[in-house]
């Protein structure tokens, strides 16, 4: 056995998807201990309602930095301790990072879920410099002296990346590829290329055509909060959307459902969408089977896509004005995959394109989703496979 204990370290506490999504039962069930360290009290103040799903594993919570050096001390010896980062590599974690390079610790990243990014532009530079406070000031100048630290030797990189698509390390954080060829390469794939492979060719969820919403519960996402994110008004946001879906439905004579973000927990209880019907959990099932594919930039396109399904981008002028980002990856997805982009708060027809563009999708797999060596394979064989390998001596 090659590892006989994965450690598992996070800013976030432990959520049921990131249990699922690192494949702590399965590493479990092939004879490896494992543990959670949740070191989000060290980063954050408030939990902003965060999941907590410690219960599912072997949990430690870290209230200071000393805690986690004892830690790591306590584990020794580390040659055959892995320790997987779930934290983007960035000037916030430079502490821990120098703890990791002082008792050299192995570590290890998933590098997948990347999207295909816009251009920074003007109007994106200009926020950045109204919205200037201490924190970011102060992680500025952590970032600039993690950069130092991994050029000079001082900060310890990744030894072992699992890398989803060509441009899977790019969501890594601030690496480049002589970072990439200096670390030990796994190939995966995207979380939602796997569940594409586990659950294609499944029934039909609802008996009937229908258009498909990708939700990214964007008002009221959680994560707005714990990272201080603007975002737009649920109270302009929801009836402008619901007006959009009206012209859809007239348009194509056939209902739009809703494929709910998995932390919209307020969906369960108030109607958000006018009595349209709103379902968690079941995004690739519903994507499979849908007529095509309305979204702004979620990550759930990867269904689309793996489905050769027609997507539809959508955006608004408070989503321009509020959240731009968003704005600009919804367009960039559309000029990346021979899509359009639709302002849903403008009365115009629904422009959805005729013909799937096949080379533009297989171009996006390619690069975000999967390999040739894993495109039939899933992640979680590959990863086990890798854990229980012994190494020649």
């Amino acid at each position: 056995m090659r590892f006989n204990k994965i450690i598992y370290i996070r800013y976030i506490p432990l959520t049921a998807k990131v249990y699922k999504d690192f494949y702590m039962d399965e590493v479990e069930k092939a004879g490896i201990d494992i543990e959670y360290w949740d070191v989000s009290a060290l980063f954050f103040k408030h939990s902003y309602d965060q999941e907590d799903s410690s219960f599912l594993t072997n949990t430690i919570k870290f209230d200071t930095y000393d805690e986690v050096e004892e830690a790591i001390v306590k584990v020794q010896p580390l040659a055959d301790k892995l320790f997987v980062s779930i934290m983007t590599f960035e000037g916030r974690v430079l502490k821990l990072y120098k703890m990791f390079t002082k008792y050299n610790c192995i570590l290890a990243v998933f590098g997948r879920n990347m999207l295909p990014l816009p251009a920074q532009n003007s109007k994106s530079i200009y926020c950045s410099i109204r919205n200037i406070s201490f924190e970011k000031v102060k992680r500025f100048l952590n970032t600039r002296s993690i950069i130092r630290g991994k050029e000079n030797g001082r900060i310890k990189l990744y030894d072992i990346m699992f890398l989803g698509g060509t441009e899977g390390w790019k969501g890594i954080g601030i690496i480049n590829e002589n970072d990439v060829s200096k670390a030990e390469v796994i190939k995966v794939n995207s979380d939602d290329y796997d569940n594409f492979l586990m659950l294609k060719g499944s029934k039909r969820i609802i008996d009937h055509d229908y258009i498909l919403f990708l939700d990214e519960y964007l008002p009221l996402h959680p994560d707005t909060l714990l990272f201080g994110i603007k975002n737009v008004s649920e109270k302009q946001y929801y009836p402008e959307l619901n007006k959009y879906f009206d012209r859809v439905e007239e348009q194509f004579g056939m209902p739009v459902i809703i494929a709910a973000h998995p932390k919209a927990v307020r969906y369960k209880n108030e109607d958000f969408f006018n009595g349209r019907k709103v379902f968690f959990e079941q995004t690739s099932q519903l994507t499979e089977h849908s007529y095509f594919v309305l979204a702004h930039d979620t990550t759930s396109i990867n269904y689309a896509i793996s489905f050769n399904k027609r997507l539809h981008f959508i955006t608004s002028k408070n989503i321009y004005n509020e959240i731009n980002m968003v704005h600009r990856n919804s367009a960039n997805f559309a000029d990346f995959l021979g899509c359009n982009l639709q302002w849903f708060d403008k009365n115009n027809p629904i422009n959805l394109i005729e013909e799937l563009p096949v080379e533009n999708y297989q171009k996006y797999r390619n690069k975000f989703q999967t390999s040739c060596e894993t495109e039939n394979k899933l992640s979680k064989d590959v990863f086990i496979d890798f854990l229980k390998q012994y190494l020649a001596r």
